[in-house]
This record gives structure tokens, sequence and C-alpha cells, in this order.
């Protein structure tokens, strides 16, 4: 990204995803959003694909909320991937917590990179120059890599307010496209390390030598 991050780009960026949120007034944070889906999903008979169109519909040409829904998804995989990983190490009595562990933040870091993105330059001073702050006890992010880390990992504090995060990701030239091809990655990382470790520890030679060396 060439050197476009100022203030003036920002505030056109924050008052186009404004402008997108004003036909969804319900939905001020993320928190929101899921529960959204969640509602659609129940007015749906519960049928998650109908959900998945029924959303997409709602929001199609709303660059923001699609964005929204893009990193939701993206979210939603790396959580599964995680969880299924977890699952197959506890299923293996694998304890070893540097075993097998996928690491979501540096795998965004990196695509970024690679795509020529990632070099934001003072964005968050910029941010707070315009009024965007958050509450301090809510948010304390005030680095690239604090707000990548954010992306792909649940934290222990408040939802992030939706125009803000969106702005975020705007600003930071993420896209829908970069969201879902990391959450494949962390898929595709994932299932390698199921594989790995239901070849490895169905090896008896390999389990016994695991069990001394620990």
């Amino acid at each position: 990204m060439k050197n476009l991050v100022n203030e003036e780009r920002i505030n056109e960026i924050c008052k186009q995803v404004a402008n997108d949120f004003r036909q969804f007034p319900f939905i001020r944070t993320t928190e929101d959003f899921f529960k959204w889906r969640e509602q659609v999903k129940e007015e749906s008979n519960y049928d998650g694909k109908l959900r998945n169109k029924r959303i997409e519909k709602a929001i199609k040409d709303n660059s923001s909320l699609e964005l929204l829904n893009d990193w939701s998804k993206c979210y939603r995989m790396i959580d599964r991937a995680k969880a299924n990983l977890y699952m197959t190490r506890a299923n293996y009595d694998i304890l070893d917590n540097d075993q097998y562990r996928i690491k979501a933040a540096p795998i965004l870091h990196n695509y970024l990179v690679q795509q020529g993105k990632a070099n934001t330059t003072d964005l968050f001073g910029a941010l707070k120059k315009l009024g965007l702050n958050y509450p301090s006890e809510q948010r304390t992010i005030s680095t690239d890599y604090e707000f990548e880390r954010c992306i792909v990992k649940e934290e222990d504090n408040a939802p992030w307010p939706a125009i803000l995060f969106v702005t975020l990701l705007r600003a930071y030239e993420v896209e829908g496209e970069d969201l879902l091809a990391v959450g494949r990655k962390v898929e595709a990382l994932s299932n390698n390390y199921i594989r790995e470790i239901a070849n490895n520890y169905s090896n008896p030679a390999f389990k016994s030598y695991v069990y001394k060396n620990k």
C-alpha cells in the first residue's frame, strides 16, 4: 500500500461505513451481527444454508456488511479448525501446548504482506485524532500486530463497535477474500496436523519415543 493512510482518507472510509450501517441500525457491535445470524437461522427452521442465503441477499451490494460477513466466516473457520485440532490432541493425550499449535495472527500477517498490505503507518493515531476512540477498559489496540491478533483470535473483552471494526479493516486494506483465504489456510494447517497426529501416534515406536522424551 502506498502512503495513503491519513486522516482525510480514513475519514472518507468512516463516512462510507457509517452510511452502510444506517441500513442495519440494529447492528451496533460485532456481537449484534452474530445474534442477527442466529435470529435468521431460527426464522429459517434452523437451516444454516437457508440462513446464509437470506443474510447474503439482505446485505448484497453493501460493502461494509459484506466485509463483516466475510470476517465472521473467517472467524468461524479458524474457531472450528482450532477446536478440531484441540479435540484430536486430547484424544491422543497430547498435553504439550507447543505441539501442533496454530498461530493464526502470523498466518494473517504473512498473507497480507504477500499481498502488499499490512504496512499501514500510524493507523490508530489517525483514528484517535478523528474521534474514533474506543473505551480503554474494552480495547487497548494501538499497533498493527494487536489489531491483526484481534481479527483472528477471540479476546476476553467486549465486542467491537461494528462501524469502528469495519473502518479499521478497510483502512488496513483487508478485503473479504483476504479473510477467507486466511481461514482456508488455517483449516488446511489444522487438517495437516490432524493427519500427522493420526499417522504418528498410531505408530507404536513413535508413541513410545514421545513418552520417553517428555
